[in-house]
């Protein structure tokens, strides 16, 4: 393979998949409330994150990598390949592609940069149709074009039991009349076309409201049976297992992938969120 892909540890791939792939994965960092720093998804896992989140008092904080760490990822990759694509987290919601963008201008080489508009496995999706893409004989270019446009026919949508999370991270775009969890009103939320989070409809209840992600799934979802669904959760295997059963019996995907939320989208998600790519 002449193309290495880059991506970073916001992807939530399982670590066996990106041995599979062949990719090369930078960690964004998480700091917790007694100034402890963790590598996401290399000296933290998304099980001992998930236990500090859920003992903490104050949300820990991610930061980006320095753009040191891409430069050292991105010269070792063009001793061995004729051309490096990164695809990295989305801008709006992260540093960290604007780190890999002053490492590409630092270090020689054919290096290709492309904005993700998201995370989690939306992420994780477009890494692995790039290898497909590669392994198929298509020239650095037409990769970089081909993932460009898959990403815009992308859709990510999440649930997750309360806001308190990404209100406090101040990441939700809009949040109509949302009343909080008194009434057991569950939030559907999608990423905007900049990565926004927008809050698209308030459901009564956990069923319900997984129910409607399978809905959304068919009624934003296209050629579903030529695609791969990503589904990553932080703490309820249980419910993704019955939702990875009803998408395929639905709508006879491609591949659908399962993968625990590590700390950089799982610190806004919180307990119980659901985040579906597709």
């Amino acid at each position: 393979m002449h193309i290495k892909i880059v991506t970073d540890s916001s992807c939530d791939l399982p670590e066996e998949m990106l041995k599979q792939y062949n990719l090369e994965m930078v960690p964004l960092h998480v700091t917790f409330e007694n100034n402890e720093t963790f590598l996401d998804r290399v000296t933290i896992s998304p099980k001992q994150f998930w236990a500090r989140l859920a003992r903490d008092k104050e949300l820990p904080k991610t930061s980006r990598p320095a753009p040191e760490a891409f430069a050292r990822v991105f010269k070792e990759a063009m001793t061995r390949y004729t051309s490096v694509i990164y695809i990295g987290i989305s801008s709006a919601i992260s540093g960290t592609f604007e780190s890999a963008q002053l490492a590409a201008k630092s270090v020689p080489g054919d290096i290709h940069l492309i904005d993700s508009r998201t995370g989690s496995l939306g992420l994780g999706i477009l890494t692995i149709k790039a290898h497909e893409f590669i392994h198929s004989g298509m020239n650095v270019q037409t990769v970089v074009q081909k993932i460009s446009a898959y990403r815009d026919g992308m859709n990510t949508i999440f649930t997750m039991d309360s806001l308190e999370n990404l209100i406090k991270g101040g990441r939700v775009g809009k949040l109509p009349g949302f009343v909080g969890s008194v009434l057991d009103i569950k939030p559907i939320g999608k990423a905007g076309n900049i990565c926004q989070i927008d809050v698209i409809e308030k459901v009564r209840g956990r069923k319900k409201a997984l129910r409607r992600l399978v809905q959304l799934i068919g009624e934003m979802g296209t050629n579903l049976h030529e695609k791969i669904i990503g589904i990553s959760h932080l703490d309820c295997l249980d419910e993704i297992l019955k939702l990875k059963e009803h998408i395929e019996q639905k709508f006879q995907p491609k591949q659908v992938i399962l993968s625990e939320t590590g700390s950089i989208m799982g610190t806004y998600a919180g307990k119980g969120g659901i985040i579906i790519s597709f």
